[in-house]
C-alpha cells in the first residue's frame, strides 16, 4: 500500500529537505488514518529523528518559516505554501503525574519506540516520503476490522492521559467502531482521571462526541465515563417512564432523539441541538412519580433538566452565550403553542428566528422517539411550523423596534415624555401581535389615540 501521489507538495517539501540533511521523517497520526480510510486528510503531522534545533536548522537552511512555540515538547511548527506542519523529534514521554502532560520527554532516535507511546494503533503507522506504510501496532488490521483499540497496555495508556478515553469515544461517534474489548475494560476502570483533566479539554471532547454520526452508540456504551462529569446521566439508563407515550426508557429515549437530529453537511449535528437533545429530558428520573393508576408522570422536568444544563455546562465552562442557547431549547423542548395566527407572532417575537429553526428540528426529533400515541403532536408541530413560514412570507414584523412609529409620534398625541411614551407602543405592539392594527403609521396612530388616557 503506497500513499505517495496523496502526499501534499508542501508536506513532501518539508520531508525531502529534512531526509536530505540526514534525517528520518515521516507522516504520523490522524493523517496516516485518514489516507488508509480512503479519505483526505484536514492537516498533517511529521515526526523525526531530528532534534527540534536540528529540524530549526534545515528550516532556516532552506528558508521556510517557523515558529518553535511546541518546542518544550519537541514541536516546531513549520509553515510553507501558505499552510501548517507539526514536525515533532522522536520522544519517548516522562511520568504522567496530572494525568495529562508527561512531566518532561526524551528525545530518541528510534520512530518504533515513538509510536509506543501513541493513543491507539489506528493512529500509531507512519509514511516516509515515498509514501510506505509502516504499521509496528497492526493498525491497518484494526482500521479494516473498525476496532479501536489502546496500544499497548490500555490501562497504562488511560493512567497517561485519561483524555485518551474521551477520545476513544470520539473516534467511535465518528466512525461507529468498536471498541477492543481491553481498552473498553480499562476505559471505564480508569475514567475517574477525568476529574483531572482541564474541563475544557472535557468539554471539547463532549462536544465532538455528541456531534458524531454515531453519538448514541458512543453514548450508549459509556454511561459511566460520561457520569463522571455528568452524573444525573447515570440514573436515565434503564428507567421505565411507565407512560402509553413512551416505549423507551429514558436514556434510550434520549439518544433515539440525538439519532434524529439530522447531520449537516460536513457530516456532523449542530453542537446546541445535539446537547440539547442530550440534557432535555435528564431530570425526568428526578421529577418522576406515579399517578393513580399506575402511569409515570415527570411535571416541570424542563425547568428541572434545564438547570441542570446550566450547572454541568458551566462546570464545563461553556461560553454564556451557548448555554443560555442549549438551556433554553432544553426549557421549550415540550411547549406547544396553540397554533394560531396571534399565538405564533407571540412566539416570533419572543424569540429569534434561527432558535425557533433549532426548537423545531429538537421538538420533532423528539416527537418521533416516542410511542405511537406521543407521535400524535406531531400535527400541532407541523401547524406551528406552516403558519410561521407563512408569516414570514407575509414578512411579519418581530421586534418591537420595527413598528412604524415612535416615541416622537406618540409625544405629539398629547402624552408626556416618559414611561407613558413606552406604555402606549407596549399596547400597540400587542395589538399588532393579535392583529388588531397593521404597521402603518396612520393605523397605528389612530389606535395610539385610545390610550392617550395614560398618565400625562
Amino acid at each position: 500500500m503506497n500513499f505517495r501521489a496523496a502526499i501534499p507538495d508542501y508536506v513532501r517539501a518539508v520531508m525531502e529537505k529534512m531526509s536530505a540533511a540526514g534525517h528520518e521523517i515521516y507522516v504520523v497520526g490522524g493523517a496516516v488514518r485518514d489516507l488508509a480510510s480512503g479519505k483526505v486528510p484536514d492537516d498533517y503531522d511529521l515526526t523525526t529523528s531530528a532534534s527540534p534545533e536540528e529540524t530549526i536548522g534545515v528550516l532556516e537552511r532552506y528558508g521556510i518559516r517557523y515558529a518553535d512555540t511546541g518546542l518544550k515538547h519537541g514541536t516546531v511548527m513549520a509553515v510553507t505554501e501558505g499552510k501548517k506542519v507539526e514536525i515533532t523529534s522522536f520522544r519517548t514521554d516522562g511520568e504522567y503525574n496530572d494525568k495529562r502532560h508527561p512531566d518532561g520527554v526524551i528525545f530518541i532516535k528510534d520512530i518504533n519506540e515513538d509510536v509506543k507511546r501513541r493513543d491507539f494503533t489506528i493512529n500509531a503507522m507512519y509514511l516516509d516520503a515515498d509514501g510506505v506504510l509502516t504499521d509496528p501496532e497492526g493498525g491497518l488490521k484494526d482500521l479494516e476490522a473498525k476496532i479501536i483499540r489502546a496500544v499497548g497496555d490500555p490501562g497504562e495508556r488511560f493512567r497517561e492521559d485519561a483524555l485518551r478515553i474521551l477520545r476513544a469515544l470520539r473516534f467511535q461517534a465518528l466512525t461507529g467502531f468498536e471498541i477492543e474489548a481491553e481498552t473498553g475494560k480499562a476505559m471505564i476502570k480508569e475514567a475517574p482521571g477525568l476529574k483531572d483533566i482541564s474541563v475544557e479539554r472535557t468539554a471539547s471532547e463532549f462536544k465532538r462526541i455528541l456531534t458524531g454520526e454515531y453519538a448514541s452508540k458512543a453514548v450508549r456504551g459509556s454511561v459511566d465515563i460520561i457520569s463522571i462529569f455528568i452524573p444525573e446521566l447515570k440514573a436515565c439508563e434503564g428507567f421505565d417512564q411507565r407512560s402509553p407515550y413512551h416505549d423507551l426508557d429514558v436514556l434510550e429515549h434520549t439518544l433515539a432523539v440525538i439519532d434524529n437530529i439530522p447531520l449537516l453537511e460536513n457530516g456532523r449535528r449542530d453542537e446546541a441541538l445535539a446537547l440539547a437533545a442530550f440534557f432535555h429530558d435528564i431530570a425526568k428520573p428526578l421529577c418522576f412519580y406515579l399517578g393513580e393508576n399506575g402511569t409515570g408522570h415527570m411535571k416541570g422536568h424542563p425547568i428541572v433538566s434545564r438547570d441542570i444544563a446550566v450547572k454541568r455546562l458551566n462546570e464545563l465552562k461553556f461560553p454564556p452565550k451557548e448555554i443560555k442557547e442549549i438551556s433554553d431549547l432544553v426549557l421549550m423542548h415540550d411547549t406547544f403553542i396553540k397554533p394560531g395566527r396571534t399565538e405564533v407572532r407571540k412566539l416570533m417575537a419572543a424569540y429569534p428566528a434561527a432558535f425557533l429553526d433549532k426548537l423545531e428540528i429538537l421538538q420533532r426529533a423528539d416527537i418521533l422517539a416516542h410511542a405511537a400515541p406521543g407521535q400524535l403532536r406531531m400535527e400541532k408541530l407541523t401547524r406551528i411550523s406552516s403558519l410561521r413560514r407563512q408569516l414570514i412570507d407575509e414578512e411579519t414584523v418581530t421586534d418591537i423596534k420595527d413598528l412604524d412609529i415612535n416615541g416622537n409620534d406618540i409625544i405629539a398625541l398629547g402624552v408626556k415624555p416618559g414611561p407613558a411614551v413606552g406604555a402606549v407602543i407596549d399596547c400597540l405592539w400587542e395589538d399588532y401581535l393579535s392583529e388588531n392594527v397593521d404597521n402603518n403609521k396612520a393605523d397605528l396612530l389612530e389606535r395610539a389615540r385610545l390610550y392617550v388616557t395614560f398618565p400625562t
